[in-house]
């Protein structure tokens, strides 16, 4: 092992075995037992601890390094500032949607209590109401983020969170017309009525068509904007 290859193989076998064979709260090897047994310098195993550290998977301690509890947020974090707002990756962020949520779904059912539903009615209303797009958009969001949170999932739950500024952007396409906003709480009130049925195939069947009738506005919205940019300068704007 050489180099920064030594930091990235020793990094990927120390996570592996963080993964696969300890606990958390478990003590990892000090620099000077890991540089014996990966053959390389003690700056090497530092340079290691910090990657595994930065990926939330250790923190140091006055004993040592230590396996912590998992956190996604710093790894979800680096990638959700990658997302632009072009056409494609609109239309990406909502398949990305349609598929976490249909297959959450089952989880979903199962999960989802009183609470839930109030909150999501409570969403779904408010978004009708808002006064503004990003007002609206804020509340779609917390209507599928309610959903999301109801299967317990604790990696997807993190993922929408970190992820809530891109979403929240993609929501706002499908707000600039209010027969879209309505057609979007009426399709959220069944989604809600499959939860309260614990109806697994109805909230697929709702899911569906929403995310259907999402794509609808998204392409609509995006002509518009393609339009706006190629059209034809108005003469009487033209300086001499």
């Amino acid at each position: 092992m050489a180099g920064q290859s030594a930091v990235e193989d020793i990094r990927d076998m120390l996570r592996r075995e963080i993964v696969e064979r300890m606990q958390v709260g478990d003590l990892l090897p000090n620099e000077r037992e890991l540089a014996e047994r990966f053959g390389v310098a003690r700056n090497t195993v530092r340079e290691t601890m910090i990657h595994l550290e930065a990926f939330g998977l250790i923190e140091k301690t006055r004993r040592g390094a230590r396996v912590r509890q998992p956190d996604f947020d710093p790894i979800f974090s680096i990638f959700a500032q990658y997302f632009d707002h072009s056409p494609k990756t609109l239309a990406d962020v909502l398949n990305f949607r349609r598929i976490v949520e249909t297959g959450a779904a089952p989880l979903a059912v199962q999960g989802a209590s009183a609470a839930t539903l109030a909150r999501m009615a409570d969403s779904n209303a408010r978004m009708v109401r808002a006064l503004t797009v990003s007002d609206a958009a804020a509340h779609d969001y917390d209507f599928h983020m309610a959903m999301i949170e109801a299967t317990g999932n604790s990696v997807l739950i993190r993922m929408y969170r970190v992820l809530s500024v891109p979403l929240k952007f993609y929501l706002e396409v499908g707000k600039s017309r209010s027969p879209e906003t309505e057609e979007s709480n009426a399709q959220h009130m069944r989604i809600i009525e499959a939860l309260r049925a614990r109806d697994r195939a109805g909230l697929m069947a709702a899911l569906n068509a929403h995310f259907d009738h999402s794509g609808a506005v998204l392409a609509s919205a995006c002509a518009r904007i393609e339009g706006l940019g190629h059209a034809e300068p108005d003469p009487r704007e033209e300086t001499p």
